[in-house]
This record gives C-alpha cells, sequence and structure tokens, in this order.
C-alpha cells in the first residue's frame, strides 16, 4: 500500500437522506483539510438520485449485501440502525485502507486529520471521552449520563488494520447487530455503551485527551476556542481544532446556549456563536430536494407507519418467522402480526418521544397513574409494590416478553 496518506486511509458517516445536508457540510470540510472524499453511506431506501456534483462518494447500504439488512432496518429505529452498522462498514473499509476513520454526519473538520492519523501509528483504536473533567455534584449532572450512555462518543473513532483493531471491530459488530437498541433501563445505548468496556478487552485502545477532537456542547465548558494570529482555531490556547460535533444543531440556538453543562447555563460563547453562525450557512448552502425525503423505513409497503412498539415486538418474534420473509410487506407476515397485535397507529403518525422536559405538559395525567400506584402500594404492601415497579421496567422492553405477542 503506498505510504502517501492519501490514499493510506479513508473518513466516512452514515445518515439518512434527511440528513445529508450535514454530512455534505463534513464533506466540504474534509476535502478542504485533507483533499480527499468523505465517504457517505446512506441507510434509507435507496431513490433515484444523481450525486455525480457531490463533494464525496455516495454509496446505499441497500447495494451492500449487508447480512439481514432488511430484518435490521425494521427491528432498528433509524438511530439504531446507523450505529449498529459502523462497525461493520469499518472492517469492510479495512481490507481496502490501513486506517479508517469514522466522523458523525453532524460534525465539521477544522483543520487536517493528521494528528489522528498520528495517533493510529502508536495505537490500533482511537477513542475520546465525552468530557475529561468531572461534572458538577448537581442531582441533574453529575456524571449520571456518561454512566447511562456510555464514556465514550462514538460520534468519532479511528481504527487501524492490526490483530487488535480488527478484533476490536468484530467483537463491536457482532454486539451491534444483536444489540444496538436505546434501552439505557438495561444498560444499552445503542452502539456507543458496549465500547465503554472495550477497554478491559483491548490493550491498545488509546483515550485520547486532546482536547480539539470532538469538541461539543456537552464539552464546551472545559473547553475555549480563540484563533491564532494566522486564523486557525484552537482550543484552551494549546490545541488545534480538529473538529466540533454540531449534535442537536438548532438555527435558533446557535451557540447552544440551552443545550450546554450547567456549568455553563445562561452564559453567553461567542466563541460557540461564530461556530454555529459559519456552520448554519454551510447547512443553507448544502440544502438538497433529497433531505426532504421521509425516512423509507419508518412504513410499511402500502404506507403504514411503523411504530417503536412494533419494531421490539418483532425483534421479540422475529426469529420465529420463515427465512428470507419480507418484514415491509404490508400482506406478509409481519403486517399479518401487526394487525393481530394491533401494532399499527389509527393515524399514521410519526411517533414523538415524551422525556422529562414533557413532564410539565402531562401533570394530570401523572398525577392519575400516582394514584394508581398508590392504591397498588396500599393493596399490596411495600414489598411486593417494589417488586411490581422491578416487573414494569422488564415489561417496557417488548422484545424480551413474549408472552405479549400472538403469532
Amino acid at each position: 500500500m503506498t505510504q502517501d496518506l492519501k490514499h493510506e486511509y479513508a473518513i466516512f458517516t452514515v445518515c439518512n437522506l434527511a440528513y445529508l445536508p450535514k454530512a455534505l457540510v463534513l464533506a466540504e470540510s474534509v476535502l478542504e483539510y485533507n483533499s480527499i472524499k468523505l465517504r457517505i453511506y446512506i441507510f434509507d431506501r435507496k431513490v433515484t438520485t444523481d450525486f455525480s456534483d457531490l463533494k464525496a462518494d455516495i454509496f446505499w447500504m441497500e447495494d451492500l449485501n449487508v447480512p439481514d439488512f432488511y430484518e435490521l432496518a425494521f427491528k432498528y429505529d433509524i438511530i439504531e440502525l446507523s450505529t449498529s452498522l459502523k462497525p461493520y462498514i469499518s472492517l469492510t473499509l479495512l481490507e481496502q485502507f490501513n486506517k479508517v476513520i469514522f466522523l458523525d454526519p453532524d460534525t465539521c473538520l477544522y483543520s487536517s486529520v493528521e494528528p489522528i492519523l498520528t495517533d493510529l501509528e502508536a495505537h490500533s483504536i482511537v477513542l475520546t471521552p465525552h468530557y475529561t473533567t468531572p461534572q458538577t455534584d448537581d442531582i441533574s449532572e453529575s456524571d449520571v449520563g456518561m454512566m447511562r450512555f456510555g464514556s465514550f462518543n462514538l460520534g468519532f473513532y479511528a481504527v487501524k488494520h492490526t490483530d487488535q483493531g480488527i478484533g476490536f471491530l468484530a467483537w463491536w459488530s457482532n454486539r451491534c447487530l444483536q444489540f444496538s437498541y436505546m434501552e439505557s433501563q438495561f444498560g444499552l445505548s445503542t452502539d456507543q455503551k458496549w465500547v465503554s468496556i472495550a477497554p478491559c478487552f483491548f490493550e491498545d485502545l488509546y483515550v485520547s485527551f486532546n482536547l480539539g477532537y470532538n469538541v461539543a456542547p456537552w464539552n464546551s465548558f472545559e473547553r475555549r476556542i480563540a484563533k491564532d494570529s494566522n486564523g486557525r482555531y484552537l482550543v484552551n490556547e494549546k490545541y488545534p481544532l480538529v473538529f466540533f460535533h454540531f449534535s442537536n444543531f438548532n438555527t435558533d440556538d446557535l451557540d447552544y446556549f440551552n443545550k450546554r453543562s450547567l456549568y455553563e447555563k445562561n452564559v453567553k460563547r461567542p466563541d460557540l456563536l461564530e461556530l454555529g453562525t459559519r456552520y448554519n450557512q454551510a447547512l443553507i448552502t448544502n440544502t438538497t430536494e433529497a433531505a426532504k425525503t421521509k425516512y423509507g423505513f419508518d412504513y410499511m409497503s402500502d404506507g403504514e407507519y411503523i411504530s417503536p412498539a412494533l419494531r421490539r415486538a418483532y425483534a421479540c418474534i422475529s426469529g420465529e418467522l420463515p427465512k428470507n420473509h419480507d418484514p415491509f410487506d404490508s400482506k406478509g407476515v409481519v403486517g399479518l402480526f401487526a394487525r393481530k397485535n394491533f401494532l399499527f397507529e389509527n393515524e399514521a403518525k410519526p411517533y414523538k418521544t415524551n422525556g422529562f422536559g414533557d413532564l410539565s405538559e402531562n401533570k394530570t395525567k401523572l398525577d392519575v397513574i400516582y394514584f394508581v400506584m398508590r392504591l397498588i402500594l396500599r393493596l399490596t404492601g411495600p414489598n411486593r409494590f417494589q417488586n411490581f415497579s422491578r416487573l414494569l421496567v422488564y415489561l417496557s422492553s417488548y422484545r424480551q416478553n413474549r408472552g405479549l405477542w400472538k403469532l
């Protein structure tokens, strides 16, 4: 293999069509600072679109002969699916390249990836922590998030073609294909939580404390960005800014004023505002018609919306279905199963997650639930009530409750 770094490594990302503008912004930055094309793998129904003028190489996951791909696309939502196949793609790329760098589609480079390639000269695997400074002792922070979702942010990783690098990817890929669920109540957080235990198995795994990698709203409290005399961005006046992670980017909150750590609540950051403004303009420039396309794997063949409950129920019973079945066929075995178990919504509208931020809007409903729970406590006693509460957590994972479903 040539020693020219332009041919020795690959940079790739994954996204659905709606995220394509973000991936194209990343592609522009990859080409500007590294003179190579970003490889974009699209996790979506293939559509007829001309990508020939883009500054990236586009690949459709439907064309890559991934084993049981449609079953994966049905049991996983878009986030779970896209994360589940990252290590698989990395393994295939290591058949062509000596080094592979993954970046989330909502990242953007501000300098060369040369420091990452240098890290890979010494190590097989490179990861970054979400942040390197312990959070406050406030109950809403206190590092609990890292405990729930994983130590490392897998919006970036880099791997080299060595026994340890390939072993890591093979182990991780196997786990992701089986268990890339977002079920933090069971210790699962898509692809990310698995890698928290990877240092136990792979001694050539390097945790980078280079604060110019993976700068993001959740770690901005420990990283200040300024320009040097040549106009290049530096983090804490020491580390060149290699890439920023524009996770959950909101055009109405360009400096993540409302999304940062408690350390920085109500703190204005001109440096983040500058980056956010530039990024927003780049997104506008890279707007495409394809980005208006609905996620194809959210719908059955007749247009019926696939609910998260149906995905989990399918994961529970898929092993009992005929080989080579099409889970998206409305008239097939999965469509019949969904109707038999009332797993289609009356209105085919996408699911919206309720979180802690929605508590105030649902106060009346919660009051009713609390009343029922207090009644159960009174009828059963504290010990049985505790076991009942734990049972509810178990029942929250429909894929583990075969008794729920009629086949």
